[in-house]
């Protein structure tokens, strides 16, 4: 490592990325987790002008609800906390509050004494578990199966409410059973248009068009005197004479759900028939539901379909948008300059999904091809590893899915990268010699640091002017830097204007022009004039105020508010689904349900059947276990690996603080089952190490009686610079890709970079584990 001055880091990042920008343009890609608002913005809006490509970095991380979105569209959206207190049952669904949610847990707990109930579903005897009036400890992996029984017991013992359903789902809507397709308008019309559907009205015997949908010219989904059903089949006669027989997507959901009783999923979840009858009479008792719903359902390869179930247990009972929510994860409000900093007019990053960036970058199929066993995949899944390349292959050539480019320039814009990788070592091999500069922005020297080539100091939240938000509350928060920062550390607003600036005055003293590059161009020599909208923005208070002045939801009083007292309240039209309202708790999707008017899915309801031919190919329209068996990870190793969310640190950052390290073990640790460790030799405290045939890493036993004894727990985060040979947990990891979340150009469902693409599916990890003799490194 050589210490440079910012002019040389300058210097030589412009060289690079004009020497790119000529001979490549657009092979530049930002990975970007930062979470305040210029940040976020001051990295994505240089790619932007220079044609870079921005990674999804939720599905990235693995944070992404793909399922969810099929659903309801906005798939990361939530209640504000202190709604979850008016609820009379909260299940928190592998989430694990009471440690990570501090702040916040205490409305549940609070909800209890008011009368209501707390379930925590989890393989694992939590903190939360402890605070639950029931726990469910499912096998890891089944909770599409426990989810099932659950649906199959609310159908068939017709605890659903049933004007709910025929009204704000799509349940009722009419299905061929010839074709598994829905009954559209151009079955009647071949010039119709696509999402025209249809409901069987009881009063009339007739199939009618069902108001609201995505196409429908009445935006509504009052009934106004139709009584759909939900049951039954019927004839429907088209315009050539030709009978066809339509059913409801109820009748499809029930048919396809009944073998997944509480007694046949047992063998499969571990959850006892009586436990499921119980929380199902719960379920069907309550008033105001809400779920809590963990990152990890869906980077198991079955959570796609778990979503989708959740949100149908949610709706079946009649909560979604009335009385409860399924909340997912904090996204954010609708702030519009947001995004309007993120690009530069009409000039804007490309999006690419991240997981399928990775397995171009990376040649993951390489690696998964040898880590999982081929023949129990098509077995289980109806496809291999080969096939989830043809369907990556064939979704990019359709244009569902972007393709990316192989980048000659990465910026890892505090985002510590391999932390992030399933097979990080493969991953490493395969993609770094592609890359000609890797620049990383950062508070500190995060372990994938070692591995860039220039590392560009950031200021911390106390030495900055930002704002940050999330929509687990209604206030926008202030960074006002307090302190000026320290040492050389300056704004990330301030490193990409200077840069811009310095890029622009390279290609200006070179004669260089506009670069045609797709429906834009890149202009180098104007660089700093389009970031900065021709100095207006350069300075980093002068950014902050643009997005008051342009965001509805914000304004100037507020931005007066902002300073005064460090946060302000933001306007009812930061909503994504509801208007943020001032009285009482945000509760995401009430304006619409309430006012029933559609929202923004292909039927205008809350939707449970995708039609969409590979959906139907794989069997898999309706909301229900895509396979059984459990994780599918090669079983000659006796344990499986799950990945839970630190209670000491955010991610990775602080990890290494000396004094959180202080409230746990100093070092790396490992989870293990008391009864495993006895039968290995292993004691509380004894180095282990953990392998699989495709990597390793060490750290310290700790016995945790609350665990199953085939499953090991590694908290994320942990840096690689504290296990020997600087091996990672990701060593041992392996992806796959689900085909379901990646189709696109079908309405509603298709590709968006926070909501909508391959998510990391990587908790299909098996290992074994064995003492060793080699000293554990402490902070």
């Amino acid at each position: 490592w050589k210490r440079i001055s910012w002019d040389e880091a300058y210097d030589e990042i412009a060289d690079k990325l004009i020497d790119v920008s000529l001979k490549d343009p657009g092979s530049i890609s930002n990975a970007n987790r930062y979470f305040r608002a210029l940040g976020k913005a001051s990295g994505m809006r240089l790619a932007a002008l220079l044609g870079g490509e921005t990674m999804a970095v939720s599905a990235f991380v693995g944070d992404l609800y793909p399922g969810t979105h099929t659903t309801r569209v906005e798939a990361r959206t939530v209640s504000c906390f202190d709604d979850w207190f008016t609820s009379d049952l909260t299940i928190s669904w592998a989430k694990n509050i009471v440690p990570l949610r501090i702040p916040d847990a205490h409305f549940v707990m609070e909800a209890k004494y008011n009368g209501g109930r707390f379930v925590a579903i989890d393989v694992n005897y939590s903190p939360t578990a402890t605070k639950a009036d029931m726990w469910v400890p499912v096998k890891m992996g089944t909770d599409s199966h426990l989810a099932a029984s659950i649906v199959n017991i609310l159908i068939n013992e017709k605890l659903y409410k049933e004007n709910y359903i025929k009204e704000y789902t799509d349940l009722p809507f009419l299905v061929r059973k010839d074709t598994g397709k829905f009954l559209t308008g151009k079955d009647f019309k071949p010039d119709a248009k696509e999402f025209i559907y249809y409901i069987w009205d009881k009063k009339t015997g007739k199939a009618v068009e069902a108001t609201g949908t995505a196409d429908s010219a009445n935006k509504t989904v009052k009934l106004d005197g139709i009584d759909p059903a939900i049951e039954g089949s019927f004839k429907v006669t088209l315009p050539d004479g030709k009978a066809v027989e339509v059913t409801t997507v109820f009748e499809n959901i029930r048919k396809e759900i009944a073998p997944f009783t509480p007694e046949t999923t047992q063998k499969t979840t571990g959850v006892h028939p009586s436990t499921v009858r119980k929380l199902t009479k719960w379920i069907a008792e309550s008033k105001a539901l809400r779920f809590l719903q963990g990152y990890n359902i869906e980077k198991h390869f079955d959570g796609h379909q778990t979503s989708r179930l959740i949100m149908l247990i949610h709706c079946l009972t009649g909560h979604q948008g009335t009385t409860g929510s399924v909340d997912t994860t904090y996204e954010g409000w609708k702030l519009g300059p947001y995004s309007g900093l993120r690009n530069a007019g009409d000039k804007k990053s490309k999006s690419i999904p991240g997981v399928l960036a990775e397995w171009d970058y990376g040649d993951h199929a390489e690696r998964s091809k040898t880590y999982f066993d081929q023949k129990e995949l098509k077995e289980k899944l109806g496809f291999d590893i080969d096939d989830m390349v043809k369907y990556k292959q064939e979704a990019e050539a359709k244009g569902w899915m972007p393709k990316a480019k192989i980048p000659k320039v990465m910026f890892w814009e505090h985002c510590n990268y391999f932390r992030h990788i399933a097979g990080e070592n493969h991953f490493r091999e395969k993609a770094l010699p592609k890359v000609d500069l890797i620049v990383m922005t950062d508070i500190r020297v995060a372990s994938s640091g070692l591995w860039a080539d220039i590392l560009l100091p950031t200021a911390g939240d106390y030495e900055v002017l930002d704002a940050r938000e999330t929509s687990v509350t209604p206030y926008l928060h202030a960074f006002l830097k307090p302190v000026e920062p320290l040492f050389e550390r300056k704004s990330e607003w301030q490193i990409h204007v200077e840069l811009a600036k310095r890029i622009q005055d390279k290609a200006k003293a070179r004669g260089i022009g506009s670069i045609p590059y797709g429906k834009v161009s890149i202009d180098l020599h104007t660089m700093y004039d389009e970031f900065t909208l021709n100095g207006k923005i350069a300075k980093d208070e002068d950014a902050l105020k643009y997005i008051f002045e342009k965001a509805p939801a914000l304004g100037m009083e507020r931005y007066k508010e902002f300073w005064e007292k460090g946060f302000c309240f933001i306007g009812p039209e930061g909503g994504k689904t509801t208007p943020i309202p001032s009285d009482r708790p945000h509760r995401p999707f009430v304006k619409p349900v309430s006012e029933k008017k559609p929202i923004p899915t292909n039927t205008g309801r809350f939707q449970f059947y995708v039609d969409h031919d590979w959906y139907l190919k794989l069997n898999m329209a309706v909301p229900k276990p895509q396979y059984s068996g459990g994780d599918l990870g090669p079983k000659k190793f006796p344990f499986v690996m799950n990945y839970p969310h630190t209670r000491w640190g955010i991610h990775s950052q602080y990890r290494t603080e000396k004094w959180m390290m202080r409230l746990q073990r100093g070092t790396v640790y490992i989870y293990l089952n008391p009864n495993v460790m006895a039968r290995k030799g292993i004691k509380d405290g004894d180095a282990v190490r953990t392998f699989n045939d495709h990597g390793e890493f060490w750290g310290m036993a700790k016995s945790w009686p609350g665990l199953p004894e085939d499953a090991v727990f590694h908290e994320h985060g942990w840096e690689h610079h504290l296990t020997p040979k600087r091996m990672n947990y990701n060593s041992v990891n392996a992806d796959i890709l689900n085909p379901l979340a990646m189709i696109g150009k079908h309405g509603h469902i298709k590709y968006i970079g926070g909501n909508f693409n391959p998510n990391r599916i990587f908790y299909e990890t098996r290992v074994d584990i064995e003492k060793v003799e080699i000293p554990i490194k402490k902070a």
